[in-house]
């Protein structure tokens, strides 16, 4: 059997796929192997899971693995089949079984549809005035507003290094203080949450930035992972990453609202790549 939690969802919001297979009595639970592929047509799989056995009070028995996987492609897809193996059988055979294919639909958020149109107004006559000297005023104005911030620039330039920090603290130090101040957003609200993401991706550009000494925060969730490889980060580590930002992602521009722990499971994501990445920087570091 295969079954998902839901099969109507929004873009980027993910969703467990629980595949099932009931045990023959007497045999092991080690004869059933669930076969996970790599990648899934218009799917990314978040989490392949693992499999694990489990004993029901009717005495039955059955092998169960869960994925988490996710979709950015509007639209109805099929969710294909999982293969399972089975060791020990009569025949070559009787070697595979195949779960039933799960039809899933994909959506944007609904369109707000509140605002309402309203006629054009009718035409009003106006008299010409010359605004000649408005315009040399604004624009003496602007060239002093103009002058005003490139001298604070010139001299705050030295003081503002690329991949130096404006607060003092190292780059992990500050990261770590900034990510200790999230846990104040109350994650029930959905304004709060957004700004949770949003902040969340902003730190871990921030220290990036900083170590590298460059300015990140333009990057998008794909370059950073590309970047965070070529930073010695290892492949369950950019998984972990991966997991993280495109949550925010989905947060931000599907209007997805996670619950409060895979915010927080989010946050801790974040954290541990953070100071594994400190700690690649230091050993590197003549």
């Amino acid at each position: 059997q295969a079954s998902v939690d839901k099969s109507d969802f929004l873009i980027g919001e993910q969703v467990r796929v629980k595949i099932k297979a009931f045990i023959v009595p007497g045999a092991p639970a080690s004869a059933y192997r669930v076969m996970i592929p790599d990648s899934i047509p218009h799917f990314e799989i978040i989490e392949a899971g693992r499999t694990d056995s489990v004993n029901y009070k009717d005495n039955s028995r059955a092998v169960e693995h869960t994925i988490i996987v996710t979709s950015f492609d509007s639209g109805r897809w099929t969710i294909p089949g999982f293969r399972i193996n089975l060791a020990g059988t009569v025949s070559d055979s009787d070697n595979t079984r195949l779960t039933d294919p799960i039809i899933v639909q994909v959506s944007f958020a609904p369109a707000d549809s509140s605002k309402q149109l309203h006629d054009i107004k009718p035409l009003v006559e106006v008299s010409v005035r010359d605004y000649t000297w408005y315009y040399i005023c604004a624009g003496i104005l602007l060239l002093s507003v103009a002058v005003f911030f490139l001298i604070r620039y010139l001299k705050k330039r030295r003081k503002n290094l690329p991949g130096a920090s404006v607060t003092g603290f190292s780059p992990l130090q500050e990261a770590l203080l900034e990510l200790g101040k999230l846990r104040q957003y109350d994650l029930l609200k959905p304004a709060e949450i957004k700004l949770f993401h949003t902040k969340l991706g902003e730190i871990f550009k921030r220290f990036l930035g900083h170590r590298q000494a460059q300015n990140l925060l333009s990057m998008t969730s794909g370059d950073l992972l590309i970047n965070t490889r070529s930073a010695g980060l290892s492949s369950d580590g950019i998984a972990s990453l991966a997991t993280a930002l495109r949550c925010g992602d989905a947060v931000k521009f599907a209007k997805y609202l996670p619950a409060a722990i895979e915010s927080e499971d989010c946050l801790q994501r974040v954290r541990q790549t953070i100071q594994f990445l400190e700690i690649s920087y230091n050993k590197h570091q003549p």
